[in-house]
Protein backbone atom coordinates (compact mmCIF):
# COMPACT_ATOMS: atom_id res chain seq x y z
CA UNK A 1 0.00 0.00 0.00
CA UNK A 2 1.24 3.46 -0.91
CA UNK A 3 1.57 5.98 1.91
CA UNK A 4 -0.57 9.06 1.47
CA UNK A 5 0.81 12.27 2.91
CA UNK A 6 -1.94 14.35 4.49
CA UNK A 7 -1.73 17.77 6.07
CA UNK A 8 -4.30 17.07 8.79
CA UNK A 9 -4.11 20.70 9.98
CA UNK A 10 -5.33 22.04 6.62
CA UNK A 11 -8.94 22.20 7.82
CA UNK A 12 -7.90 24.38 10.78
CA UNK A 13 -5.55 26.88 9.09
CA UNK A 14 -6.72 30.31 7.95
CA UNK A 15 -7.34 30.32 4.20
CA UNK A 16 -4.69 33.04 3.64
CA UNK A 17 -2.06 30.89 5.38
CA UNK A 18 -2.50 27.84 3.14
CA UNK A 19 0.57 27.17 0.99
CA UNK A 20 -0.90 25.56 -2.15
CA UNK A 21 -2.81 28.20 -4.09
CA UNK A 22 -2.60 27.15 -7.76
CA UNK A 23 -6.09 25.67 -7.92
CA UNK A 24 -9.37 26.91 -9.39
CA UNK A 25 -11.55 29.20 -7.32
CA UNK A 26 -14.60 27.55 -5.81
CA UNK A 27 -16.02 25.31 -3.17
CA UNK A 28 -16.57 21.56 -2.98
CA UNK A 29 -18.85 19.25 -1.02
CA UNK A 30 -16.67 17.08 1.24
CA UNK A 31 -17.49 14.02 3.33
CA UNK A 32 -16.92 14.36 7.07
CA UNK A 33 -14.91 11.14 6.78
CA UNK A 34 -12.31 13.43 5.18
CA UNK A 35 -12.76 16.73 7.01
CA UNK A 36 -13.48 15.37 10.51
CA UNK A 37 -11.99 11.87 10.58
CA UNK A 38 -9.02 12.91 8.37
CA UNK A 39 -9.28 9.92 6.03
CA UNK A 40 -7.61 10.46 2.64
CA UNK A 41 -9.56 11.49 -0.43
CA UNK A 42 -9.91 8.41 -2.64
CA UNK A 43 -12.86 9.25 -4.87
CA UNK A 44 -14.00 12.52 -6.41
CA UNK A 45 -16.24 13.60 -9.21
CA UNK A 46 -17.36 16.85 -10.76
CA UNK A 47 -21.01 17.50 -11.49
CA UNK A 48 -22.91 20.56 -12.64
CA UNK A 49 -22.31 23.18 -9.91
CA UNK A 50 -25.09 24.32 -7.61
CA UNK A 51 -26.13 27.95 -7.96
CA UNK A 52 -26.54 28.31 -4.18
CA UNK A 53 -22.90 29.28 -3.54
CA UNK A 54 -19.64 29.52 -5.55
CA UNK A 55 -19.73 25.77 -6.13
CA UNK A 56 -17.08 24.13 -8.31
CA UNK A 57 -19.17 20.98 -8.75
CA UNK A 58 -16.55 18.78 -7.05
CA UNK A 59 -17.76 16.10 -4.59
CA UNK A 60 -15.09 14.31 -2.51
CA UNK A 61 -15.25 11.01 -0.64
CA UNK A 62 -12.95 8.73 1.33
CA UNK A 63 -14.45 5.60 -0.20
CA UNK A 64 -15.80 4.45 3.17
CA UNK A 65 -19.19 6.15 2.85
CA UNK A 66 -22.10 3.75 2.37
CA UNK A 67 -25.47 4.73 0.88
CA UNK A 68 -26.99 5.55 4.27
CA UNK A 69 -24.07 7.86 5.13
CA UNK A 70 -24.08 9.51 1.69
CA UNK A 71 -27.84 10.14 1.75
CA UNK A 72 -27.56 12.23 4.93
CA UNK A 73 -26.57 15.82 4.03
CA UNK A 74 -25.40 16.40 7.60
CA UNK A 75 -22.42 14.13 6.83
CA UNK A 76 -20.99 16.70 4.41
CA UNK A 77 -19.53 20.19 4.61
CA UNK A 78 -18.39 22.75 2.07
CA UNK A 79 -14.70 23.63 1.74
CA UNK A 80 -12.57 25.58 -0.71
CA UNK A 81 -10.59 23.75 -3.36
CA UNK A 82 -7.51 25.51 -1.96
CA UNK A 83 -8.06 23.90 1.44
CA UNK A 84 -8.48 20.45 -0.14
CA UNK A 85 -5.30 20.78 -2.19
CA UNK A 86 -3.46 21.68 1.01
CA UNK A 87 -4.94 18.70 2.87
CA UNK A 88 -3.88 16.17 0.23
CA UNK A 89 -1.33 17.59 -2.23
CA UNK A 90 -2.09 14.87 -4.81
CA UNK A 91 -5.31 16.79 -5.42
CA UNK A 92 -3.68 19.36 -7.66
CA UNK A 93 -4.75 22.16 -9.93
CA UNK A 94 -4.50 20.03 -13.06
CA UNK A 95 -7.02 17.55 -11.67
CA UNK A 96 -9.31 20.25 -10.28
CA UNK A 97 -9.47 22.03 -13.65
CA UNK A 98 -10.97 18.87 -15.20
CA UNK A 99 -14.37 19.35 -16.85
CA UNK A 100 -17.80 18.55 -15.46
CA UNK A 101 -18.35 14.79 -15.68
CA UNK A 102 -14.78 13.95 -14.61
CA UNK A 103 -14.38 11.14 -12.08
CA UNK A 104 -11.13 10.16 -10.32
CA UNK A 105 -10.27 7.30 -7.99
CA UNK A 106 -7.22 6.24 -6.04
CA UNK A 107 -7.14 2.65 -4.90
CA UNK A 108 -5.17 1.68 -1.77
CA UNK A 109 -2.44 0.07 -3.92
CA UNK A 110 -2.15 2.92 -6.41
CA UNK A 111 0.46 5.69 -6.48
CA UNK A 112 -1.81 8.18 -8.19
CA UNK A 113 -5.39 9.07 -9.02
CA UNK A 114 -6.79 7.50 -12.16
CA UNK A 115 -9.52 8.80 -14.41
CA UNK A 116 -12.59 6.55 -14.06
CA UNK A 117 -14.67 5.74 -17.13
CA UNK A 118 -17.01 3.02 -15.82
CA UNK A 119 -18.97 5.10 -13.28
CA UNK A 120 -21.62 7.72 -13.87
CA UNK A 121 -22.59 10.66 -11.71
CA UNK A 122 -25.85 9.92 -9.87
CA UNK A 123 -29.00 11.78 -10.84
CA UNK A 124 -30.70 13.71 -8.07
Amino acid sequence: MTEILLNKDAFNIAEDDLLVKDVPYGLAVVSHKISDEKLPIRFLYREEPSSDYPDSGWRLFSGYEDDEYTNNPENFSIYSLTRLANFQPEIDGDMLYSPIGSVFEKTPNSDQFELVSDWSIPNE
